[in-house]
C-alpha cells in the first residue's frame, strides 16, 4: 500500500512503528493488518481519522459500512434520548436516515427537531419564523427549501400520520403557521354575521372594496353566515377583481394559487358554519391538483369538468408537460387534459364564469 503524500507525520511515524522497514513510501498491508490486530488497533479508523480514507473498493466499502453504522447508531440513540420511543419517532428515523451523511449530521438533525417541537409546544400563538428564531437562532431556518424545514416537516407528518410534510395545514395544526398577517386571504361580499371584524367586512363590501382577512384575524373570528350561503373560491385574483368592478353580488374568496394558511382557515370555517364553498381554478396540472386538495376538505369543484375543459380549448393555448393528477370529481377530466395537453388559464374563461354568476 502506498502512503499518501499528505499523511500527517505522526500517523506516518505510527505506521512505521507498527511495520518497521526500509521503505518510507510503501507498507506491506498484510503485515500491517497483523500488527494492528496485535495492538488492538483498526486500520480504517486510523486512516479515516488522519483524513486519508482508503480508496480501494473493498476498503472503501468497509469504510462506508462503518460510517453508516455509526450514523445509524447515533441517530437512534439521539432520537430516543431527545424525542422518546414513540412509534412516530421510529418512523421518522427511517425516513430521514438515508439523507444524513454521518453521525454528526444525525445528532444535529435530532437536535433541530427536538428544539423546534419544544418551542412549538409552549402555550401562546407563534408564527413559524418566531419559533425558528427562538429554537434555532435564525428566523429563516424553517423557510421553504431549508434542510431544517424538511426535517421538522417529516417529523410532523410522522407524528400526525399524514402523507405530505409540506402541507400548510400540517404546520398550522402543529402550532407552526407561517406569518400570521403577511399572507391574508382576499375576499369579496362575504355575508359574515355579527359585529367587529364581521361588520367591518360587510361595510367594506358596501363601499365597493374587497377585504383582506389575515390568519391572525381568522383565529379570533367566529365565522357565521346565513343559511344557504354559497361562496365561490377562485385561484387567481383577477376574477375577484372583475367581480368587484362589476359589482356582482356573490360572496368570493381567492386562494392566490396554492392555498396557504389564511385561505384554508377561512374555507374550513365557512364549511363548519354550513356554507357551501365552490372552487374554480386553472385547467393545468397544478390547478387541478389544487382543486383536488380542496375537494378533500368538502369544497365543490365548479365548472371544472371535462366538458368545461373541452369547450374552452383552442389551438393557441399554452402546452403543459407535467402529468395530470387524478380528478375524482370527474375522472374524464384527467383523460381529456392528458389527451390534449393544453392549459386553460382561469382568466381565459373569466367572462363566461362571471356571466354565469350574474345570470
Amino acid at each position: 500500500m502506498s502512503l499518501p503524500d499528505g499523511l500527517p507525520p505522526a500517523v506516518r511515524a505510527r505506521l512505521r512503528e507498527l511495520v518497521p522497514g526500509r521503505s518510507t513510501r510503501r507498507l506491506d498491508l498484510a503485515q500491517l493488518d497483523r500488527a494492528l490486530d496485535r495492538h488492538g488497533a483498526d486500520l480504517l479508523t486510523l486512516l479515516v481519522a488522519a483524513g486519508c480514507s482508503p480508496t480501494g473498493r473493498r476498503e472503501a466499502r468497509d469504510a462506508d459500512r462503518d460510517r453508516r453504522a455509526r450514523r445509524d447508531g447515533a441517530l437512534v440513540d439521539a432520537a430516543r434520548a431527545s424525542l422518546g420511543e414513540q412509534p412516530w419517532v421510529t418512523a421518522w428515523v427511517e425516513v430521514v436516515r438515508p439523507g444524513l451523511p454521518d453521525d454528526e449530521a444525525a445528532r444535529a438533525a435530532v437536535d433541530t427537531v427536538a428544539r423546534v417541537l419544544a418551542v412549538a409546544g409552549e402555550p401562546g400563538p407563534r408564527s413559524r419564523a418566531e419559533v425558528a428564531a427562538q429554537a434555532l437562532g435564525d428566523a429563516h431556518e424553517l423557510d421553504r427549501g431549508t434542510p431544517s424545514r424538511r426535517l421538522v416537516g417529516q417529523a410532523l407528518a410522522c407524528r400526525s400520520g399524514r402523507d405530505r410534510w409540506d402541507d400548510p395545514a400540517l404546520w398550522e395544526d402543529a402550532g407552526l403557521p407561517g406569518d400570521l398577517v403577511a399572507t391574508p386571504v382576499l375576499t369579496w361580499g362575504l355575508p359574515l354575521l355579527g359585529g367587529g371584524l364581521a361588520a367591518a367586512t360587510r361595510a367594506a363590501t358596501g363601499a365597493g372594496a374587497p377585504s383582506y382577512l389575515s390568519t391572525l384575524n381568522l383565529r379570533d373570528l367566529a365565522v357565521d353566515v346565513p343559511p344557504g350561503t354559497v361562496v365561490l373560491g377562485v385561484e387567481n385574483p383577477r376574477l375577484l377583481e372583475a367581480a368587484v368592478q362589476r359589482g356582482l353580488d356573490v360572496p368570493m374568496l381567492c386562494t392566490l394559487g396554492n392555498p396557504t394558511t389564511a385561505p384554508l382557515t377561512l374555507i374550513r370555517a365557512l364549511l363548519e358554519a354550513g356554507a357551501e364553498v365552490r372552487h374554480h381554478g386553472d385547467f393545468d396540472p397544478a390547478g387541478v391538483a389544487i382543486t383536488a386538495r380542496l375537494a378533500q376538505l368538502g369544497v365543490v369543484p365548479w365548472h371544472m369538468t371535462a366538458a368545461d375543459y373541452r369547450q374552452a380549448l383552442t389551438p393557441d393555448l399554452r402546452r403543459f408537460t407535467d402529468p395530470v393528477p387524478p380528478t375524482p370529481w370527474d375522472p374524464e377530466l384527467q383523460r381529456a387534459m392528458t389527451e390534449h395537453g393544453r392549459a386553460v388559464d382561469e382568466e381565459r374563461v373569466m367572462d363566461e364564469l362571471l356571466a354565469s354568476i350574474d345570470g
